[in-house]
């Protein structure tokens, strides 16, 4: 029988968004195992805390994707703990501009971080990661071709267009040298899909700013008051300070109703239940566990062969969704069905948020929207969310409490 288990595990902690997902293919023993990790950025003047940790809930399992949602002093120190202690394949990141990188040096100087790998990376994440052990690495920018489900797509394989030229001119005028950037695509590996977006500020925006405003600072000799004015300059026209996001959808393939049964399970987890995202190191049994002894939910939208389950979760970063929305629906569009969680972008930060992100077209499965626990300004958002719809439940992120779905997936009966 055709059997595949599933689990996406939420971290415990109040400022993020850390995913660590897996999919076990029971028939031929494979399991992907994947982190996507996004700081929140609703505070960009916080004090940075630099606890060197990174995702631990695989206690010490080699990861084979790790997914940037944003680029922040947080989430390269992730990054570069997973790529130190794990044996990483594979890393998908923003493209982040130089001066935008700068920033973040800024930050890190002003806070008396020294840590030199945090700052090479920083400096240059290409170079940085090209003499890494990562085996494969992409750098997004912008979006490509929408995503639909023919049976080319649906192949295994890695599915990211190259970048124009135009951009990759920019790119290298700014860098000094060419870095291969692509469009956010899909992939599709052990029968998991995983479609990233790309959401961020236009680099011709940025060139044009360059151009304007910072010719001079690239020259040896530099005065350090021009520097501080072309930053506060840069902040003047770039409110949302230019950090990119990159969004990603995943869930496992192959759930039409017709052919699928599927139980997905959902609760909370507490830092003292030691929970992780290894399903084979436990053989699955962490799962029926759950299963026994909690509540659950069983999908029964079985009432005509076109019908999905809903088992995809939707991490939407730090997107500006009052900027994006429209492009936002558009390049998710042919998942919007299958979505269970989604998490609320930036804490549900007002300036992030977009109240038609709520018109779902759910019946009797309940959906999920994971917030961390930070922004004083999330309440008006998270009554918006549960308002709209009697069967939406919020789970709140915080240093105490994380969260786990998980379940699995069987052929029908009646299609063996």
């Amino acid at each position: 029988m055709d059997v595949r288990l599933f689990r996406y595990l939420f971290e415990n902690t109040s400022n993020a968004v850390i995913m660590s997902g897996c999919i076990w293919d029971k028939g031929v023993q494979e399991q992907l195992r994947y982190v996507y990790s996004c700081e929140m950025n609703h505070n960009t003047l916080e004090t940075y805390c630099q606890n060197g940790n990174g995702p631990m809930l695989y206690n010490g399992s080699p990861v084979h994707l790790f997914i940037m949602g944003s680029f922040s002093f947080e989430d390269a120190v992730r990054l570069i703990h997973a790529i130190k202690n794990e044996a990483l394949d594979m890393v998908v990141i923003p493209y982040v501009a130089p001066i935008q990188r700068f920033l973040i040096m800024q930050m890190m100087q002003g806070q008396g971080i020294k840590d030199p790998d945090i700052i090479e990376f920083i400096k240059a994440p290409y170079l940085y990661l090209k003499k890494s052990q990562v085996k494969k690495f992409f750098f997004i920018y912008g979006n490509g071709k929408i995503f639909e489900k023919t049976e080319i797509e649906m192949y295994p394989g890695i599915y990211f267009e190259s970048q124009d030229k135009e951009i990759l001119d920019i790119i290298e005028e700014m860098e000094g040298y060419r870095i291969p950037v692509v469009k956010a695509g899909h992939m599709i590996n052990n029968r998991m899909l995983f479609q990233f977006g790309y959401f961020g500020i236009d680099l011709l925006r940025i060139r044009h700013f360059l151009f304007h405003y910072a010719k001079s600072v690239w020259i040896d000799k530099i005065d350090e008051r021009q520097i501080m004015k072309m930053l506060l300059a840069y902040r003047k026209a770039f409110s949302d300070h230019g950090m990119e996001t990159l969004t990603m959808f995943c869930s496992p393939t192959e759930i039409i109703a017709a052919q699928t049964d599927c139980v997905l399970n959902a609760i909370v987890i507490d830092k003292e239940d030691f929970c992780h995202a290894d399903i084979e190191k436990d053989d699955g049994r962490c799962t029926i566990k759950c299963m026994l002894y909690n509540d659950y939910d069983v999908c029964h939208c079985h009432r005509t062969e076109e019908t999905e389950l809903r088992a995809g979760i939707l991490l939407l970063g730090n997107i500006r969704l009052s900027k994006h929305f429209k492009e936002l629906k558009n390049h998710y569009k042919m998942i919007s069905s299958q979505i269970r969680a989604v998490s609320v972008p930036n804490c549900g930060n007002m300036y992030n948020w977009e109240s038609r992100l709520t018109d779902m077209n759910v019946k009797k499965n309940a959906v999920f929207w994971i917030c961390p626990q930070c922004s004083k300004m999330q309440n008006q958002v998270l009554r918006e969310i549960k308002a709209k719809n009697a069967r939406y439940r919020i789970i709140l992120l915080n240093e105490e409490y994380g969260c786990c779905f998980n379940g699995f997936l069987t052929e029908k009966a009646d299609q063996l």
